[in-house]
């Protein structure tokens, strides 16, 4: 039974600020302070949540843009009201950390999943645990956002790991396993299938089930199998259900076939009907303060469940009581700066490096140019916004390896450095991926300028997903890709540029050629509060590779400075069941150590089901020296060869024949070999068998042909059936011939000797 009387669990299963879940200290239930999150703590929700909980005005207001825009100039600041609403939010920040030192901003999703190194996220996991302990944050909102790249013009696209469902699972669990580690409960979100800004509250996604499963869902599984204390359920609906209300997905998967025991939570204004939420499985409705009214009224009529109310506020109890702890108030500059350098640092990604532009030698005179060329963009906007005073800068990180760097000016310089940025913004979805016509102008400039002068040029990408440069990529000599790359990303890029570090990021993501040519070009952002998930499981490289469609970049696909071949690729057997070993000789060819990432793709060339010619199953990030050969081992079990099947709801294996495929890229896959599942699955051939298939494979044709005409059954009979009704299965033929079950089985053995190939 529940400690708490009805009126208290209402209250503490309703947020009570913005930021906040309600206390009661004479039931040892503290305040929960949340915040975003995954990039660094957000301090105008810090400082809004500040003054909603000690009852003072302004939150929203021109005084608190005021403090925020100069928080760390407050010279600068424009009013007495501002003056005075400094001063008293720096002493809150003083209670929590006595010296104030600023939060770090740190590589969003997209970047960290280009590093394709769950160690390096787990450390940045670590880090950020450690800030929020520090400040007393409790929930540390969106460690991590795992929705799915499904088109690059999503506006929070940047905060997502990957296009790929198998790179998310094995790199968004090293940041819960960080986050946890330090004391903090981590929250994984949106829970599901948040893929864009545009009417994101309560538009109407249709899925399929078999995308949700195979694409959509694996992220989230993986983070509550990492220990993830809490799931954010998001804004849209799925198939006409809200996620808040979907009690097949909240409670039903997420925690009876996941086992998922912690607290569920929605986005913030994301209960539609609050008594239908908590029904399904959310635990608090967020943000607060919202009144007790309405679950009051479904409690009296019956339209609330009071044992989900209980157990609701049951499991609200148990987050604070475990998770809210008092400030540590220090932060360890050290460790947590290793953190957001390192994951820039294998993040970046080299996109082209013709005839050995980079590194740049110690003498290079450089120019810089672009908005953004003293300080890079390091983060996205709205919730993942993130005002720091750590951020450091990318001319300064220059002259640590070249003395003569200019902004603004080609005096005298040698090597042109253009930086191209653009921002990511919640609510926002882009438009479209193209450079606009003013960027592609003041570009030309450049390159035209440069160009007269004979000077190298080198690009960097500045952004927050992939962008169409409509051609101006010709014109440099070399490009590098850093995302929005945190704090320490200046400095991690520029010992890349001059090589102190050698490139060793990998796109996690597809670079399209332009809007035109991807998978989601006409089904996003839909229509009205409609939109329609018209690719199915065939999500980025998914979708390139098997129609042949060309791109820019292809997803896994990064440079170093030195090269890499694969020699071999090997399994230990050519027949499986449940595992199969794979084994990979890599070697690095060329004069100096650096890293790549060899990847694993499965393709299953005949199949029931529809798949893709490549799915990524398996990677290792591995570190060579100059000619150095190694043998990498990969364990693929027996999901990697699975697919969910919609009619039977179930992840099936298909029996035949597999190939497994290795190399460095979607595109670039030198060598593979095959293995034969001999499994009997629900296609294997028997009583549910249609017409069709036995009469479209020519052996198998001739197996029933003959049985047939050895029973002296009429073999008219399946040239009609194929005609008219193909799908008809072995068992309705033979239940209108009324052949005995003995005699059908001997002809199911029979089709079963024949290979799948």
């Amino acid at each position: 039974m529940s400690d708490l009387t009805k009126e208290e669990q209402i209250y503490i299963v309703n947020g009570q600020s913005f930021f906040a879940m309600g206390e009661l200290p004479e039931k040892n239930i503290p305040r929960v302070q949340m915040l975003d999150g995954g990039t660094g703590l957000n301090f105008e929700q810090l400082f809004g949540d500040f003054l909603t909980y000690h009852k003072k005005e302004g939150n929203g207001g021109a005084a608190l843009r005021d403090v925020l825009a100069h928080y760390y100039e407050p010279e600068q600041l424009s009013s007495d009201e501002a003056r005075e609403m400094y001063e008293w939010i720096r002493a809150r920040v003083k209670e929590r950390i006595p010296d104030c030192t600023a939060p770090g901003c740190y590589p969003p999703g997209m970047l960290l999943g280009a590093t394709w190194n769950a160690e390096t996220v787990g450390a940045v996991g670590h880090a950020l645990g450690h800030e929020a302990r520090a400040y007393g944050v409790h929930v540390l909102l969106g460690t991590p956002n795992v929705n799915i790249h499904r088109d690059p013009r999503g506006g929070r696209a940047f905060e997502g790991y990957s296009e790929d469902p198998y790179l998310v699972t094995q790199l968004a669990p090293a940041l819960v396993r960080g986050v946890e580690a330090e004391g903090v409960a981590a929250n994984v979100k949106h829970f599901a299938a948040n893929n864009q800004e545009t009417n994101r509250l309560n538009i109407n996604e249709t899925i399929s089930e078999r995308a949700l499963h195979e694409i959509y869902y694996p992220g989230f599984r993986a983070c509550v199998e990492a220990g993830c204390a809490t799931v954010m359920a998001a804004y849209n609906q799925i198939n006409g259900v809200p996620c808040t209300e979907n009690s097949a997905m909240l409670t039903d998967m997420l925690r009876g076939e996941w086992g998922f025991t912690g607290l569920v939570m929605s986005d913030w204004g994301a209960v539609y009907h609050p008594a239908a939420a908590l029904n399904a499985g959310t635990d608090v409705n967020m943000p607060g303060p919202v009144a007790p009214d309405a679950l009051r009224a479904a409690l009296a009529d019956g339209s609330l469940d009071p044992q989900k109310l209980e157990t609701a506020s049951d499991r609200a109890a148990a987050l604070a009581r475990k998770y809210a702890r008092k400030p540590t108030g220090t932060i360890d500059l050290a460790m947590t700066d290793k953190a957001a350098y390192d994951a820039a640092a294998e993040g970046i990604v080299m996109l082209k490096n013709e005839n050995g532009c980079c590194p740049l030698p110690q003498n290079a005179k450089i120019a810089l140019h672009g908005e953004f060329c003293e300080y890079l963009l390091t983060c996205g906007e709205g919730s993942a916004g993130i005002r720091t005073d750590r951020n450091v800068s990318f001319p300064e990180s220059l002259r640590a390896h070249a003395q003569a760097v200019q902004t603004g000016s080609f005096d005298g310089a040698d090597t042109m450095i253009y930086v191209y940025s653009v921002a990511g913004r919640e609510g926002n979805d882009r438009r479209t991926i193209a450079v606009s016509e003013a960027d592609r102008e003041a570009m030309q400039a450049q390159i035209n300028y440069a160009d007269a002068r004979r000077m190298r040029k080198i690009l960097i990408l500045n952004i927050s997903a992939p962008v169409d440069l409509c051609g101006l990529d010709a014109a440099f000599d070399a490009i590098f890709c850093c995302f929005l790359p945190g704090m320490q990303g200046a400095r991690a890029l520029a010992d890349i540029l001059c090589g102190a570090v050698n490139p060793s990021g990998h796109l996690p993501l597809t670079f399209p050629c332009n809007d035109r040519v991807m998978p989601t070009a006409l089904n996003f952002p839909g229509d009205g509060m409609q939109v329609t998930y018209g690719e199915g499981i065939f999500v980025g490289y998914r979708w390139y590779t098997t129609l042949q469609q060309p791109c820019r970049y292809p997803f896994g696909f990064g440079l170093s400075y030195t090269d890499f071949a694969l020699k071999q690729i090997r399994a230990d057997r050519s027949e499986f069941t449940d595992t199969v070993q794979v084994t990979v000789t890599v070697k690095n060819t060329g004069s100096r150590a650096g890293k790549t990432v060899v990847q694993l793709y499965v393709q299953d060339p005949v199949s029931h089901l529809t798949k893709p010619v490549r799915e990524l199953k398996a990677f290792q990030k591995v570190l060579l020296d100059a000619g150095e050969e190694r043998a990498l081992t990969f364990v693929l079990d027996r999901r990697a060869f699975e697919s969910y099947d919609p009619n039977l709801h179930a992840w099936t294996l298909e029996e035949g024949e597999y190939v497994i495929a290795a190399g460095f890229s979607a595109l670039d896959v030198p060598v593979c070999t095959s293995v034969y599942a001999n499994v009997q699955s629900p296609y294997t051939c028997g009583a549910n068998t249609s017409v069709k298939e036995i009469y479209e494979d020519a052996q198998l044709q001739k197996i029933l042909h003959d049985f047939m005409d050895a029973h002296e059954m009429p073999w008219t009979l399946i040239l009609s059936t194929y005609e008219y009704t193909a799908q008809d299965s072995l068992q309705k033929i033979f239940d209108l011939l009324g052949t005995a079950e003995e005699t059908r089985q001997v002809l199911y053995t029979a089709l079963r000797t024949v290979r799948r190939k």
